[in-house]
């Protein structure tokens, strides 16, 4: 018998002035991996945080087992490894009994973990990460906080996980240890996401669109397989009925030409005298009689066929299509960027070289932590120059992995502004729109928007800059993305006049840039 990890009955839910949930009836089981999908404002995060506390919510979300949760965007405020973990104080202890040093509340903590620095040094081995507890947290990269912070959460055998894009900034090694991390995970989880390697590995597929959410068993490929048959069906029968409703209305008015053609013939009759008055006036009325009912008949044939094409019409989502493209910019020829030994900020006996051009577009790959952001972020805030050392006269824009740019305290439309006053509140909140951004998500502090909404307000910004631009320094673009809206990125990138180094681990998304040239960060970095 399966066993419920949480039942969630006539879940109702606001923001603002907006119903993001109404009575929303589904369960989660133990034991399973369950998919939750959407496209990006659909309410996913939200979801999770009415699960997680509740709050503001009508309805009964009733959890019959423990439960943890990784946030789209974590924060790992923790100075140390082994204080992520949440194993600092009962290290010290095992060492403090290592040294002859220990005092009773040691023991008590020691008792059952004599074995614990062997078992994380394991797990963390297993994650790609280093093994010393003492390693620095701030000198992770986005990637291995990621996985930090899903080993603690993997550890609580016993919780059921709530995971919010848990794949982002994990590479090629990192998702595979996270799919294997999450079959072995016994509780389960309910895990939102849009890499599809990832949501074929769930049991079970929740999906909310506009219509609310549904529930479908199986992984992602089946349930992308019965609704686009269901829906090529559905958009089948609406044409259908289209081309009946239109036939209907077409021998409607034939049946009504025909009649006024009799009718004429009739009064020509009686204008002649062929015939007597009194048998051509009942005549007159028994084809008036006639003409009434097939009318009223057709009438209702009419708008049953028009309520049918309703209902079907009801039922299928018509997704405007979402427009965004980069400014375009002076072509510029020559060197861009050249660095020649400039130092590692993390680790002084390593150095970068790398040289770039105009109008090249480039692939920068690499394992997490092999520098690929430092390596963006020290091209973004070198000052134009030219010495032994760096050179540089590209006007830059960086979008790093957590849109430092943007200040969380204002709304969309007000960081727009901020970033570029030359445009006024109307133009940015149609190119928002543009973007499915819309209402009151454009006025609402950016912290209260998903991590793909914050993106495209991010995109938004470099797509309209204060100064024409020639180089793009994207760090993972695509994460938080919704499918549809990483292949709108894509060919934005695609179309850019300037040059571009990209970073990414979605080698799909790479080929839909249209970017071939690639270099790994062992050739940029020399010891």
């Amino acid at each position: 018998m399966t066993q419920q990890a949480c039942i969630i009955h006539q879940l109702h839910f606001e923001l603002g002035s907006t119903v993001l949930f109404d009575q929303l009836d589904f369960q989660l089981n133990r034991h399973q991996l369950t998919g939750l999908i959407g496209r990006n404002g659909q309410g996913k995060s939200q979801l999770l945080q009415c699960l997680l506390t509740q709050k503001n919510i009508t309805g009964q979300v009733a959890w019959n087992c423990a439960y943890a949760f990784l946030p789209q965007q974590h924060q790992l405020t923790n100075q140390t490894i082994a204080q992520a973990l949440q194993i600092e104080d009962t290290l010290k202890a095992l060492k403090r009994i290592e040294c002859g040093q220990a005092t009773f509340e040691d023991y008590d903590l020691a008792e059952g973990n004599w074995n614990l620095p062997q078992y994380w040094q394991k797990q963390l081995s297993k994650a790609g990460l280093t093994t010393a507890f003492d390693f620095p947290v701030t000198a992770l990269s986005e990637g291995q906080k990621t996985k930090l912070a899903l080993c603690r959460l993997f550890n609580l055998k016993d919780h059921y996980l709530l995971l919010d894009e848990p794949s982002n900034h994990l590479d090629a090694s990192g998702r595979d240890w996270l799919i294997s991390s999450l079959l072995a995970h016994p509780m389960g989880a309910l895990v939102a996401s849009h890499d599809r390697q990832l949501l074929n590995q769930m049991q079970h597929i929740l999906a909310l669109d506009n219509f609310g959410l549904h529930a479908h068993s199986g992984n992602y490929a089946h349930y992308k397989q019965i609704t686009d048959t269901l829906e090529a069906a559905l958009e089948l029968s609406i044409d259908q009925h289209k081309r009946e409703l239109k036939q209907q209305t077409i021998k409607q008015h034939e049946t009504l030409m025909k009649q006024q053609k009799k009718q004429s013939t009739a009064k020509k009759k009686r204008n002649s005298g062929s015939q007597a008055k009194v048998i051509l006036d009942f005549k007159q009325n028994k084809a008036d009689q006639q003409l009434g009912q097939i009318t009223r008949q057709q009438h209702r044939q009419l708008e049953f066929q028009k309520e049918a094409l309703r209902d079907k019409t009801s039922r299928h989502e018509v997704i405007k299509a979402q427009q965004f493209e980069f400014s375009s910019t002076q072509p510029q020829s020559g060197e861009l960027v050249r660095l020649n030994g400039v130092l590692h900020p993390y680790h002084c006996n390593l150095t970068f070289h790398f040289a770039f051009l105009a109008h090249e577009k480039l692939h920068l790959c690499g394992e997490n932590g092999a520098g690929k952001s430092t390596l963006l972020h020290l091209i973004a805030r070198l000052h134009t120059s030219d010495d032994s050392l760096f050179f540089k006269r590209a006007r830059c824009l960086y979008l790093d992995q957590r849109f430092s740019f943007l200040d969380s305290r204002y709304s969309a439309v007000e960081n727009l502004r901020l970033l570029n006053s030359e445009y006024d509140e109307v133009f940015w909140r149609n190119k928002l729109g543009q973007l499915r951004l819309r209402g009151d998500s454009t006025l609402r502090p950016i912290a209260q928007l998903s991590g793909g909404e914050q993106l495209k307000v991010a995109l938004t910004a470099l797509a309209y800059p204060a100064e024409s631009i020639d180089l793009l320094l994207l760090d993972e673009p695509e994460n938080y993305l919704d499918i549809v809206s990483r292949e709108l990125l894509a060919c934005a990138i695609r179309d850019f006049k300037g040059a571009v180094i990209l970073v990414s681990h979605d080698v799909d998304f790479v080929r839909q840039c249209g970017i071939h040239q690639e270099i790994h960060m062992s050739e940029v970095i020399k010891a």
